[in-house]
């Protein structure tokens, strides 16, 4: 019976907590956070057995508190450099991520997906296709639903298809997929990690311990890819874009839907129950998501667009006369990429949040921006300037923290308002 210390108390806090005390290890949780939801969380493990309630500290972490531990288990949104890791690593305690901790508690095979932008859509197709084959697919991990709550109804002849983070696979050890996709590298979560090189690093761990009994998915038109191709040792590597040539063979231009093809088809599902569910696909929630056409404007809900390269993607999947609504908390990365799509397809940029400076130094002089910290001011403020055939899309480029919880509730608030606009008109 171990004694293992968790940092942080969200969903991957929660569910590791739920299976290690399942695996009878003593736990103990340390949050920064003391507010209600925190000590609703806490409160709710306690009534559940999972906790004891003198092994739960909040507002604060002590290293009285964290030196008891034989392990220290790191939720995502902990930082490296965090004070509970520099305690425990001072005290010689082992410090993992919660994907590495259900990964050794894992009996089946996995499929893990990273990349700077796609890993959700991915991720989504890759496990559609192989349920539509028979498979007993089980998808998790960041994509909303943490592997360590999922461990409980995983067997033997489960494939588990896992969306990582570079902030999961930091704090990884034994981890090995057998199947790794890296579908994309570009500038993004800059404020986390020291730089391109760090983030870098921290993606390509997805197939540190893989050998050559596995493969790794890259995409042959990134060129830090490329280059990082010829130096892997281990697994076999293929590029996606071209395995047995699906693009010219189906005509597939969709990197995300060649990754997921890719990876169906190593594992054994036919071609035609891969086509079907790409046809069947009308995509996840936030992300380019049709919300409503209101007098001949159509309103996009693309809030899981994190990054500046998914902004990119988004204006390229898309027609003209475009009222970009952008901004939230600056990941690092250069929004100037964006400025000859921004020119061609772009007629009024509305830029919210603590990005503002960061949006006008990269796209002022392109198009005419309008700055607000009223997100409520920047939706109503799109339907004012949209013209009739045109489109509104929240794609923010940004992190959500600077005004929202996460992504999906600035995505349901911008629905909200939208249907508020319905009603009005």
């Amino acid at each position: 019976m171990r004694k293992v210390v968790i940092v942080g108390l969200a969903k991957s806090g929660l569910e590791a907590a739920r299976l290690l005390a399942s695996r009878k290890d003593t736990v103990f949780i340390t949050e920064l956070k003391n507010n209600l939801a925190s000590r609703e969380s806490a409160d709710l493990l306690i009534a559940e057995g999972a906790l004891k309630p003198g092994n739960v500290e909040l507002g604060s972490h002590t290293d009285k508190f964290i030196k008891k531990a034989d392990l220290m288990v790191v939720s995502p949104g902990v930082r490296r450099d965090a004070l509970p890791v520099k305690l425990a690593e001072a005290g010689k305690i082992p410090v993992i991520s919660e994907l590495e901790l259900a990964y050794t508690m894992c009996p089946a095979s996995i499929i893990a997906v990273t990349g700077t932008s796609g890993k959700t859509t991915t991720t989504t197709l890759i496990g559609r296709m192989l349920k539509s084959a028979g498979f007993d697919a089980v998808v998790c991990g960041n994509i909303g639903n943490p592997f360590s709550g999922e461990i409980k109804r995983i067997k033997k002849n489960s494939i588990v298809v896992l969306e990582a983070s570079s902030f999961q696979l930091e704090l990884i050890d034994k981890f090995k997929p057998a199947v790794s996709i890296i579908l994309n590298v570009s500038d993004n979560h800059l404020d986390r990690h020291k730089d391109m090189e760090e983030y870098v690093t921290a993606k390509c761990r997805i197939f540190l311990n893989q050998d050559n009994k596995g493969i790794l998915f890259l995409n042959k038109n990134d060129e830090l890819l490329r280059e990082i191709s010829g130096a892997v040792k281990g697994p076999k590597v293929e590029f996606f874009n071209d395995y047995k040539d699906f693009g010219k063979k189906y005509n597939v231009l969709n990197e995300d839907y060649l990754a997921a093809m890719s990876a169906a088809s190593f594992m054994k599902v036919n071609e035609d129950a891969m086509l079907k569910v790409i046809k069947d696909f009308k995509g996840i929630e936030h992300r380019l998501e049709r919300v409503a056409n209101i007098k001949g404007v159509d309103f996009i809900n693309d809030s899981k667009a994190t990054t500046i390269s998914s902004v990119e993607w988004a204006l390229k999947s898309l027609g003209e006369n475009i009222i970009l609504i952008m901004g939230g908390r600056y990941k690092g990365g250069n929004f100037g990429l964006l400025k000859d799509l921004v020119k061609k397809k772009v007629d009024y940029i509305i830029s919210i949040g603590e990005a503002m400076p960061q949006i006008k130094s990269g796209l002022e002089g392109v198009k005419p921006i309008f700055e607000t910290n009223n997100f409520s001011e920047a939706v109503f403020e799109s339907f004012k300037k949209a013209k009739k055939g045109g489109r509104i899309l929240l794609s923010p480029g940004c992190s959500s923290f600077d005004m929202f919880k996460d992504y999906e509730e600035r995505g349901k608030i911008f629905k909200g308002l939208v249907n508020e606009i319905r009603r009005s008109e």
